[in-house]
């Protein structure tokens, strides 16, 4: 048999690679929902991980620039007019941080995927209040978080209540993630890994929470922490719809088995026993209006188990391309404004708080310019937020406006990717610094204070 010569090996790999780089560049408006597609960071590939998630300084950056813009005489959370209160809630929630976890519930769509933007807020909040561990996370991960090495093996089925309809769950049952898996198959795993970069107090966690739905078992989760046998446990029809495992002290490796028929698993939280837990639930595709999918009564009985302080709502960006009237956009916020509704009505004594869209740009000619609906649909998303007296963050001003998606591509290091609407790790953690320092702020009023 000839054999092949390694000058054409090396030219397929090199081929196939930049095949796989000029479909990772295309706009995510362009993609099938739900499909795994190259990201288009691919260039990482080429250097080490730590290289990877490593952010380097900005050249031209200030310190004020990540609290309050340029001449403002406000901060960057922006409330309803009249509200005095802020977020009240959320700082009384707090005040119990020393005694039992308080959750951050991070909803968002592929801009904050890997954990970008939550990870700033995280380490804000943690390191003021207490906690440790990355919060909640799905069962087998469709992008991991950056700080922390998922692993998943067995046959796992996802369901959504976003994206195609192929994905949904037939009784809309997706737990408070919004996101449910099966396994097939009588066995799976997963183990969370810390990595060696990132911030510190996600590395290691203590306690572990199982959260799952409707099954008839008997199912077997045998949990091991760090390399140790810790936990057997038998579950059947009618066992309590969550699984807590404390470890004796703060570990930075997990692995939980599975054997037996699969329930529906909602998720896995590998937090503190106290303190703050920030859970990043990156919804990749998805306008914002998935939760009405989800089934009402479940989703709120969800919303109660988690108990969050604060619920982030960050959307906006996947719809922007695909408006073409001024009314599409007013039906969108007054869409948006149910899904607050429906979260606030679950948890009267939580605050919420709306991320609108950054600035995203297309070609017109040869030329970089704003999507033509950015500018309504950021004024949208705040209209619906202080309708339902919820708070809002403008990323869309916080960038500069109309354009500034184009200077932040051509930043040194750049702040943006080359498809001009996915902010680089550098950009994102621009982004979650601000909106840490600017809830920080907002904190120090209620919580010093009481």
């Amino acid at each position: 048999m000839k054999r092949q010569s390694p000058w054409s090996t090396l030219f397929f790999v090199l081929s196939a690679l930049a095949v796989l780089a000029g479909i990772s560049l295309w706009p995510e408006a362009w993609r099938p929902n739900g499909v795994k597609w190259p990201q288009n960071e691919w260039l990482d590939l080429l250097r080490g991980q730590d290289a990877e998630l490593a952010v380097q300084p900005e050249t031209e950056a200030e310190d004020g620039e990540l609290s309050r813009p340029k001449g403002a005489e406000v901060g960057l959370i922006e409330f309803p007019e009249g509200d005095t209160l802020g977020f009240a809630k959320f700082a009384r929630a707090l005040r119990a941080a020393d005694r039992r976890v308080v959750r951050v519930l991070h909803y968002g769509d592929s801009q904050i995927e890997g954990d970008r933007i939550s990870a700033d807020l995280r380490d804000v909040l943690q390191g003021r209040f207490g906690g440790m561990g990355p919060g909640m996370q799905g069962m087998d991960p469709f992008v991991p978080m950056a700080s922390v090495d998922h692993r998943a093996s067995g046959n796992w089925k996802r369901f959504a209540c976003f994206g195609r309809p192929s994905d949904r769950e037939p009784a809309g049952f997706y737990g408070v993630r919004g996101i449910a898996h099966r396994y097939q198959g009588g066995s799976a795993s997963m183990e969370f890994r810390a990595r060696n970069y990132g911030y510190d107090r996600v590395r290691q966690a203590q306690k572990l929470t199982l959260y799952l739905g409707p099954y008839e078992g008997p199912t077997e989760v045998k949990v091991y922490f760090e390399d140790s046998l810790s936990h057997i446990r038998y579950y059947s029809a009618g066992d309590p719809a969550e699984m807590e495992f404390v470890a004796a002290k703060p570990m930075s490796r997990v692995r939980i088995e599975f054997n037996g028929q699969s329930p529906l698993w909602y998720g896995a939280a590998w937090d503190g026993t106290r303190g703050v837990a920030v859970d990043n639930v990156s919804m990749r595709g998805a306008d914002g209006l998935g939760f009405k999918r989800i089934n009402s009564m479940h989703y709120a009985a969800s919303l109660r188990a988690a108990n969050p302080g604060l619920v982030i709502l960050q959307f906006g960006g996947n719809a922007v391309p695909y408006f073409k009237t001024s009314a599409e956009v007013t039906r969108y916020g007054k869409a948006f404004a149910r899904q607050i509704a429906l979260i606030q009505q679950a948890l009267p004594d939580a605050d919420v708080l709306v991320v609108g869209p950054s600035d995203m740009a297309h070609k017109v000619g040869v030329e970089w310019e704003t999507y033509p609906f950015v500018v309504e649909v950021r004024t949208a998303l705040r209209a619906a937020a202080h309708a339902q007296g919820a708070a809002f963050f403008d990323v869309y001003s916080f960038m500069g406006g109309a354009g500034s998606m184009s200077t932040w591509v051509q930043r040194s290091p750049p702040l943006a990717g080359a498809d001009h609407i996915h902010f680089t790790p550098n950009g994102a953690r621009k982004v979650g610094r601000a909106l840490a320092l600017a809830l920080d702020q907002e904190l120090d009023r209620h919580v010093d204070g009481h």
